[in-house]
């Protein structure tokens, strides 16, 4: 009897496993495979005979054509629009990479999608906080409740130390170190990372571990941020109580990363170099700092053409109708260089007061 696709892909995330995956990077290549084998399902499971470049390319047209997203998440309601070709890319990633899985196997005698095309992406558009925006998301959250105190001390902690949604979910009390003044982040590919955090950050945290943290479901939990039962707080949890809160505040685009991005940007613009911010953020290489980078540069160069007493008046409103132009650059313009003189623990200092200057609460 021929082997059916979901039992090669039951192997395929059990592979994942073994070589290290974290849990939710094998989710996400289950559940796009998953997709594909419904899209071959024609009465009965899909097998491998069924797995052709043909269909492959059936499928992504069919994710190309739909009209909608999150029709069948089980957290987020449906929403009008198609995917995005970020998306799209991944659904074509997970694909070249079970295709290449089967030969590796001995399933195939060749990658079955080696001439399957990725879609052209686009230049991301980094956006960050501003002082204003910063302000009115502190100020709508009631810390002297368990939702609010929790809220709290997490939009400190992400905006001062620029950890991913996943690594505040994540922490541990054991890797949080109050008197020290930073935390210990297990990132992508299970790697640990620093990441320091700074007076205000601490209060909060503080405040929430001994008045606001509820006692764990049971001894074996030791993490951070837990539910009002109890249980680790969750991916989708922290990210739907940021959705509320952005439309809340009039910051509908508010999301983890964005937080990220805010601190990457400030760092750099006090002084931070790329190498150390590269090492706090927790990236492999230096192509994706580099898109801080550039951003911070221009933040810079647009300020100074706005406040410098020598700049021309008239020129000045159009300086700030290019604002948005010129913070759209991808990381391919980004250049190599360090903004300025100060180090690494300066700026991580100086992050640390613009978060406690911009609260008023």
């Amino acid at each position: 009897m021929e082997i059916t696709l979901p039992t090669l892909i039951d192997l395929f995330s059990a592979t994942k496993q073994t070589e290290g995956n974290s849990n939710r990077t094998i989710e996400w290549y289950k559940a796009k495979l998953t997709h594909f084998a419904d899209f071959l399902k024609n009465g009965e499971e899909a097998r491998l005979t069924d797995v052709t470049l043909d269909t492959a390319r059936s499928f992504i047209a069919s994710l190309q054509a739909r009209k909608c997203r999150f029709y069948d998440h089980p957290y987020r309601p449906t929403e009008e629009g198609g995917l995005s070709p970020f998306t799209i890319h991944g659904y074509v990633r997970t694909l070249k990479v079970f295709s290449t899985w089967l030969v590796e196997e001995g399933f195939t005698s060749k990658p079955l999608f080696a001439r399957l095309k990725r879609p052209k992406l686009g230049k991301p558009m980094i956006q960050i906080l501003s002082h204003q925006e910063i302000n009115s998301i502190v100020n709508a959250i009631n810390p002297n409740s368990f939702l609010g105190g929790r809220m709290y001390a997490i939009v400190l902690l992400l905006l001062d130390t620029g950890i991913r949604a996943s690594e505040c979910c994540n922490l541990t009390l054991g890797n949080t170190h109050m008197d020290e003044g930073y935390i210990k982040v297990l990132g992508k590919g299970s790697k640990e990372r620093i990441a320091p955090f700074g007076g205000t950050t601490k209060k909060a945290l503080i405040r929430y571990t001994t008045a606001w943290r509820p006692e764990p479901e049971h001894d074996l939990i030791d993490s951070f941020f837990l539910s009002p039962q109890g249980k680790p707080l969750t991916y989708s949890g922290l990210s739907q109580a940021l959705k509320r809160l952005g439309r809340r505040t009039g910051v509908p685009r508010l999301r983890a990363h964005l937080f990220r991005h805010t601190f990457a940007v400030r760092y750099l613009m006090n002084g931070g170099d790329v190498m150390t911010l590269r090492l706090i953020l927790g990236h492999s290489t230096l192509d994706v700092t580099q898109m801080y980078m550039h951003l911070a540069e221009a933040h810079v160069r647009i300020q100074h053409h706005k406040f410098s007493p020598v700049a021309p008046r008239h020129k000045k409103q159009k300086i700030r109708a290019k604002t948005t132009e010129a913070l759209a650059f991808g990381p391919q313009h980004a250049r190599m260089q360090v903004v300025g003189p100060q180090g690494g623990s300066e700026a991580q200092s100086a992050v640390s007061s613009m978060v406690d200057g911009c609260l008023a609460v």
